[in-house]
């Protein structure tokens, strides 16, 4: 109940009360109870009801989202959310499904641990959604913008009228993208009536993650059984933790869900559905599962196959990992084997379905990614363009991976206990999908560092896998009382790291950044030893306090458990020192010469257009530029398709198949390149600079614009215009004109 206030209390930041009930109103009884229904049919076994609902909540959305493309092409996009209703005639209907349905469960979850699984899931809910809170709601104030939750927007406005997808902004360019998620958003806005606004920027997130953070304790559950606190760190890990930083003045790289869920909730849909498909995964590895979860397994795979690209790559790896270590046990893994091959298949259809071949600048350069993340910038030299300080990249990589490592030391125990978890295929799963994550991410390259993606993916796997090698060791306590341990661990682990950054902070020369003018290096090891051994001195005190009250355990493996917890504690540090001094945002004075994104009046005229036009009509608009300055015009304009739900001529052109391959060529920015298409691009804009009336039938009848949308702040609009087209809307900053 008390998470279930919070929910509410951060949703209604920024949408009004009659969206949040319908928001509620339809997960709950057109996504959560119909999914669960599935979920209960297809599992033979009932763990909990926190599983149940969370892996149901993400059934119900793999469904609704892939008969949503089904009925698409028909016109019905309207109704896709009807499925739920035969699933819930027949499960009320057939008395052994009615039974099944309502059948107790197993293992019910202690208050103890529900409590602390409603406060890890309160972390990354709260840190999101306080701090969006604390920003203008969304296209009210023109120096608070998000080009790329409009690019979202825009796409999510096309999903409830184009087949297949296009990108909106830009007419005629087709969309090869994942997907799946707009496809899903379109289909809730459609169904709950809520805005595609409210869906996209304020509450539509909240339900996704809820889900996709208690799956990671289902998960851990799977690997660390019985457990009261594994399952709520490992959220706790992945939602907000998972990284230490010994800098005070410098920000390692931070993976948490916290960073990336709502900035980009393609990632949101897609690391709740690996999650699910990893639990799935175990269970079948395991041969604990039915007929109905390996049907179950395949449909949330298509629906993943789309949400996000990285997923299946690294579930088949995850598989691949499991053929491979059963062949030196002499065993055959015949249903891992099976499953690599329909992954296999779904992956190859989505590249030609949904990624139309493209690769979006994917390509294999190992070790890059250090070169654009973590202190490349503040330790490497001067070297030509195209060219990296390779010292540096090194530099850069160990200190990253030796922040990630720390922040997930369970992992550690992993390396140690392989006899152990060698002969468990769930294990070995798991394993093989957070190899895959790091690997991706070293081993690649993409515009705008989205090769990060394959470790973000991996991330929910990743956290379970670490607080699961943190119980081992507890578990070998046999010590009824051991969460005493491991709680004072992980705040030890906090108040350790808060030391060791005050220690290096009052000393300068030991955290300078870094390099100094004679090219030589400084303040990069201490303090990295004052974080490790103050780690250390935590797990020393925690053991003997611990054997000085005549607790089980040998000491070394007390220490030893300590300082993993201790290291993971460390990671949740900063995140929460962050949300404790959240406050409201300042933002700089707008400039004629900086526009960022729409007025509330601007806004106010795109909605105008969405309310009294057909979603058929096309828009021409002499807005290009999200923002402007020194290096020129930022291309991701993006809002107005968005707030309209129209076709735009020409408004941005970034984030497009045709951008991603010229930057795929060229190596330069995705976001400055010019419009490939001049001619139309000067007819556009023609018609608001120097207006006549063939400019104007020009747009009419060659590229069937209806309606203009001036925006004064962008460019010069003549006065002449009104002469020609119909003024119908006016705003100080917003000129709407129907074309004759």
């Amino acid at each position: 109940m008390a998470l279930a206030w919070l929910l509410i209390w951060l949703a209604a930041g920024h949408a009004s009360g009659d969206s949040i009930v319908a928001l509620l109103r339809f997960w709950g009884f057109g996504i959560t109870l119909p999914g669960t229904i599935l979920w209960r049919l297809a599992s033979p076994f009932r763990h909990n009801l926190i599983e149940d609902f969370a892996a149901g909540s993400l059934v119900g959305v793999s469904v609704l989202l892939l008969v949503y493309m089904a009925v698409a092409p028909l016109g019905l996009q309207q109704w896709a959310w009807l499925w739920a209703a035969p699933v819930l005639m027949v499960a009320v209907s057939v008395p052994s499904w009615r039974r099944r349905c309502l059948s107790r469960v197993e293992r019910p979850v202690s208050p103890l641990a529900a409590w602390l699984i409603a406060g890890a899931c309160a972390l990354p809910i709260y840190a999101v959604g306080r701090y969006r809170n604390l920003v203008p709601a969304p296209y009210t104030d023109a120096r608070s913008n998000s080009p790329d939750m409009a690019f979202h927007q825009a796409l999510s406005a096309s999903a409830k009228y184009d087949v297949p997808l296009q990108a909106p902004y830009l007419q005629g360019e087709k969309m090869d993208y994942h997907y799946f998620w707009h496809q899903f958003t379109a289909a809730t806005s459609w169904a709950s009536g809520v805005d595609l606004t409210d869906l996209v920027y304020t509450i539509g997130w909240i339900p996704l993650l809820l889900a996709g953070c208690a799956l990671i304790f289902a998960l851990t559950d799977r690997i660390a059984p019985g457990s009261r606190w594994a399952g709520p760190l490992a959220i706790a890990v992945a939602g907000i933790g998972g990284t230490v930083n010994a800098y005070p003045n410098v920000n390692l790289p931070a993976e948490s869900l916290t960073n990336y869920v709502w900035g980009s909730p393609t990632q949101n849909l897609g690391g709740g559905l690996i999650t699910l498909l990893a639990l799935i995964g175990v269970d079948l590895l395991r041969g604990r599962s039915a007929p109905g979860s390996w049907v179950l397994f395949v449909l949330i795979s298509v629906a993943a196959s789309g949400s996000k690209a990285t997923v299946i790559p690294l579930i088949i790896c995850g598989f691949g990992l499991v053929v491979f270590i059963r062949i030196f046990y002499r065993k055959f893994a015949a249903g891992a084997l099976v499953l690599i091959g329909v992954l296999g298949a779904i992956f190859l259809g989505a590249i030609v379905v949904v990624f139309g071949n493209h690769s979006s600048g994917l390509a294999v350069r190992p070790w890059v990614t250090f070169a654009k993340i973590g202190i490349y910038p503040l330790v490497a030299k001067p070297v030509g363009w195209g060219e990296y300080d390779h010292g540096a990249m090194w530099i850069s990589g160990i200190t990253s991976c030796l922040g990630l490592l720390l922040g997930a030391a369970g992992l550690l125990v992993l390396t140690g206990t392989t006899a152990r978890w060698f002969r468990d295929p769930g294990m070995i799963f798991g394993v093989g999908i957070a190899i895959a994550g790091l690997g991706g991410m070293l081993l690649t390259d993409q515009p705008g560092t989205s090769q990060m993606y394959f470790h973000r993916t991996a991330v929910p796997v990743i956290a379970a896998l670490a607080a699961a090698g943190a119980w081992m060791l507890v578990f070998w306590f046999a010590d009824k009382r051991s969460g005493i341990a491991v709680l004072a661990s992980v705040l030890g682990g906090a108040g350790a790291t808060a030391a060791a950054r005050a220690i290096v902070k009052a000393h300068p020369s030991d955290g300078r950044p870094f390099l100094r003018p004679d090219g030589t290096l400084t303040g990069l090891v201490t303090p990295w030893l004052w974080t490790v051994g103050l780690l250390a001195a935590v797990a020393v005190i925690v053991t003997a306090l611990w054997k000085l009250a005549r607790r089980r355990g040998r000491p070394t493996r007390i220490a030893m458990a300590s300082f993993v917890l201790a290291g993971m504690g460390a990671g949740l540090l900063l995140p929460i020192q962050a949300m404790a001094n959240y406050r409201e945002v300042t933002l700089p004075p707008l400039t004629d010469k900086y526009p960022l994104g729409p007025s509330i009046t601007q806004t106010a005229a795109a909605h105008w257009i969405r309310d009294h036009t057909a979603p058929g009509d096309l828009i021409a608009t002499n807005a290009h530029c999200a923002m402007k300055n020194a290096s020129g015009c930022d291309v991701r304009h993006f809002w107005i398709s968005a707030l309209t739900e129209r076709h735009v001529l020409v408004e941005g052109w970034g984030y497009t198949n045709t951008i991603n391959d010229l930057v795929a060529s060229t190596g330069r920015s995705p976001n400055g390149l010019p419009f490939w298409d001049e001619q139309k691009q000067e007819d556009n804009d023609r018609a608001f600079a120097s207006p006549t009336r063939d400019n104007l039938r020009l747009l009419r009848t060659k590229y069937g614009v209806r309606w203009l949308y001036a925006d004064p702040s962008q460019t010069a609009v003549s006065q002449n215009l009104s002469t020609f087209a119909t003024l119908r809307y006016q705003a100080p900053d917003a000129l709407v004109f129907e074309l004759p």
